[in-house]
């Protein structure tokens, strides 16, 4: 039995159309869809990609209550440093984060970026006393790996500043450097274990200070055999006395001669391997207040040291300000001057200076200091770009 649509006003129409017609129809709903599904393939331009980086963009963050890294923000960095554990009792702890829920769910997100846990920091105390014994290293190295596996992290970040000195206020023995290696080849020990478990690969990373004292006392080639990367901090370069400069200069500059460039060749002719350094770049400048001397402010005694920061955004918008922005072709470093109030930070001209420098070096990237400061700004966009 033939089945029968019912007969309404529409279908009774459609009874009285040539055949050919309902084939054209076909046709043209057939090619309709064909280009929608074409178009809908197509990237709009509003959201095309970054250029491919050929070099690693590192991001330090530091834990905090109200933590919001964004999706953006993760198109323009390969790994996340997250900062910091500390120790406690001769052990790793993380008890004090406020921000370690959002972190996990930011790398479960995007798990094509390594999350690293970051150990130490500026004034943290207790690697010297943890690090003395080699019962105490495998104390400290065990905590670490497990706060490590507890939150899935990819690695660990050692950021002991530093080791054989007390400038940040904490306990140091003579002994220290030797023992930051120990502790480190304990490190080592424990993410090859796992990475030969589990096959994942498992990062070991290591902060360096950028001044003559640190540098003086590492051996690149004895650290190259132990770490993946090499993060040189290279930056508050100036900025503890009230004579203004470059926090972070590329290159040495006037008087100064503490530099980025000068830093990684130091470390690169102790044996350190370019290809595991990571240049250390600032979200932040530095600000001293009451400048005499006028002029352009460079060089001159302020009434107070450049102990306090500016983040990127903030820097970017001087010139709104009545600042008068100046660069140093030399050093490849820029500064803003209102008269009073002189800022030594990054822009994107010296910003590009840093990474076709790198580029041309075959340095492993750039790790930047730190997310709070860069938030708002195109800091990560101008070097991911650049990379």
């Amino acid at each position: 039995m033939k089945l029968k649509w019912p007969r309404t006003k529409d279908n009774r129409s459609e009874e009285k159309r040539p055949w050919w017609m309902g084939i054209l129809t076909v046709a043209m709903l057939a090619a309709t869809c064909w280009m929608g599904l074409h178009q809908m393939s197509e990237p709009a331009e509003a959201a095309s990609p970054l250029p491919a980086r050929t070099r690693r963009s590192v991001l330090y963050v530091m834990d905090q209550s109200n933590l919001n890294l964004t999706d953006v923000m993760a198109a323009q960095v390969d790994q996340v440093n997250y900062s910091f554990a500390l120790i406690e009792d001769g052990k790793a702890t993380g008890r004090h984060w406020q921000g370690i829920r959002q972190m996990s769910a930011f790398l479960r997100r995007h798990p094509d970026i390594d999350g690293v846990l970051s150990v130490g920091g500026w004034g943290a105390d207790g690697f010297s006393d943890a690090a003395a014994t080699e019962a105490g290293r495998k104390k400290l190295a065990d905590s670490i790996l497990a706060l490590m596996d507890e939150h899935g992290f990819r690695g660990v970040d050692l950021d002991w500043e530093y080791p054989g000195s007390s400038a940040a206020g904490i306990k140091s023995r003579p002994e220290d450097v030797e023992n930051w290696y120990k502790l480190l080849a304990v490190l080592r020990e424990g993410l090859d274990e796992r990475q030969a478990r589990s096959g994942q690969k498992y990062i070991l990373s290591v902060a360096l200070g950028a001044g003559e004292s640190q540098l003086s006392k590492i051996d690149g080639a004895r650290l190259g055999r132990l770490v993946d990367q090499a993060v040189v901090m290279a930056y508050d370069l100036k900025g503890f006395d009230r004579i203004t400069g470059h926090h972070a200069g590329l290159y040495p500059g006037g008087k100064q001669k503490d530099s980025g460039a000068y830093a990684v060749k130091r470390l690169i002719d102790t044996g350190l391997s370019k290809k595991k350094i990571l240049l250390g770049i600032p979200a932040y400048g530095r600000v001293w207040r009451q400048v005499s001397g006028g002029g352009d402010g460079m060089g001159q005694r302020a009434a107070t040291a450049g102990n306090r920061t500016m983040d990127y955004p903030d820097i970017q918008a001087l010139e709104s300000k009545g600042y008068t922005r100046h660069y140093d072709e030399k050093a490849q470093a820029a500064w803003w001057f209102d008269g009073s109030t002189f800022v030594s930070g990054e822009d994107e001209v010296s910003l590009a200076a840093k990474t076709a420098w790198l580029r041309e070096q075959g340095l492993l990237g750039v790790a930047v200091w730190e997310w709070r400061h860069a938030d708002g700004g195109d800091i990560l966009a101008i070097l991911s770009n650049g990379l």
